[in-house]
């Protein structure tokens, strides 16, 4: 009978089951990463979020303005890095896992003198001296683990903090925005006063004109002929009351601030000569500035529809979500609508103020679509 071929030392011997099982543990860490990093990452991005985003990509309306290119790739490295962090983390507590597995074995084969179920040691062959040659070494790599562990955790953190903070080209980007931004704003303040000056001048100052003409000539004239001028100047007076009601109403109508936004449309509606169908969803009480910002849009983009598009009806649709609020004109005109003219210009400027998108479309032949999308904060 030939003999059993003698084991090879203890030590030698765990020491080469041990590479083997962390080089199989290294390998499986390797082949699963990619499914486990997508469990780990999935909390970051739930899905209504990746949605919610595929759809703004696809549809141009998200209320929030896009990162510029720079910022995205930058986002897009950090993604990476931070990826690559995790899988490293990963893999540390693998190791811390199974370095535990290996300590608690070899503590029990030297305690019992039992075999070690992970390696091929033999029982008896586990003594003190070997758990102390792995020992001390352990616990170095144990502390080690640990300090990378935490190491990661604050690189991570402090790089996710340094890309929340704009950097020097995205500040100067900014600046120049609402430079642009406040010149519009003033060009769009100053055509609004001209505006309410012509409306004086050519609607409230002729008919004041034409008031004190009458009231002139009922003062020369017979009292029988007297009668109906002053009939007629009573009625020019109801006209200077309607205009300037107009002129009000088109400069801040103060149902807006009584009543609120719906109220005001549904006024706006029964002002206009044409059918105007009409949808507001339930508004929030916060979020004022935007819902005056959305009635001056709906009242500009429906004047031009009166004024240029020859419609023959208009529709107005708010909604309301809870970072933004949106309205959507669109009317059955002629279309052609030049978003570069006085009115839509008007109306992309006191969107841009409250960094809100505008979205015009126009082709030839109708219809015309005005959308508007305004952040309530």
């Amino acid at each position: 009978m030939t003999p059993l071929a003698p084991d090879p030392a203890p030590p030698r011997a765990i020491a080469r089951d041990l590479a083997r099982m962390l080089g199989g543990t290294a390998a499986a860490v390797w082949m699963l990463a990619p499914t486990l990093l997508s469990v780990v990452t999935a909390p970051r991005r739930p899905a209504s979020a990746v949605v919610r985003r595929l759809a703004a990509r696809l549809t141009w309306i998200d209320g929030i303005p896009r990162p510029t290119p720079p910022r995205a790739a930058r986002q897009r490295g950090l993604l990476a890095l931070s990826a690559l962090l995790q899988a490293v983390v990963l893999c540390i507590l693998v190791l811390i896992g199974a370095g535990v597995v290996v300590g608690v074995q070899m503590l029990v084969a030297a305690t019992t003198g039992g075999p070690v179920a992970l390696f091929s040691a033999r029982p008896g062959h586990v003594t003190w001296v070997t758990v102390g040659l792995f020992v001390v070494p352990g616990l170095v790599l144990l502390f080690l683990a640990f300090s990378g562990l935490g190491g990661i955790a604050w690189l991570e953190r402090r790089i996710w903090e340094s890309f929340q903070r704009p950097g020097a080209g995205e500040l100067s980007d900014e600046v120049v925005r609402l430079h642009a931004t406040l010149d519009e704003v003033v060009s769009a303040v100053d055509a609004e006063r001209r505006r309410i000056e012509r409306d004086i001048h050519d609607g409230v100052q002729q008919r004041v004109v034409a008031l004190s003409i009458l009231l002139a000539r009922a003062e020369r004239a017979e009292p029988d002929d007297a009668a109906g001028l002053l009939s007629g100047a009573r009625r020019e007076t109801q006209h200077i009351l309607d205009d300037l009601r107009d002129v009000a109403w088109r400069t801040y109508p103060e149902m807006l601030e009584r009543d609120g936004l719906a109220a005001a449309l549904e006024a706006l509606r029964d002002r206009v000569s044409m059918p105007v169908h009409l949808v507001v969803d339930a508004l929030p009480d916060e979020g004022r500035a935007a819902q005056t910002a959305a009635y001056f849009v709906a009242s500009e983009a429906v004047t031009n529809a009166i004024k240029h598009a020859q419609a023959r009806s208009i529709r107005i649709r708010v909604r309301s979500e809870p970072a933004f609020l949106s309205v959507t004109v669109e009317d059955d005109g002629v279309g052609g609508a030049d978003a570069s003219g006085p009115g839509l210009t008007g109306i992309a400027s006191r969107v841009a103020a409250r960094d809100g998108v505008l979205h015009v479309q126009s082709p030839p032949g109708g219809p015309t679509v005005i959308e508007a999308v305004i952040p309530c904060a």
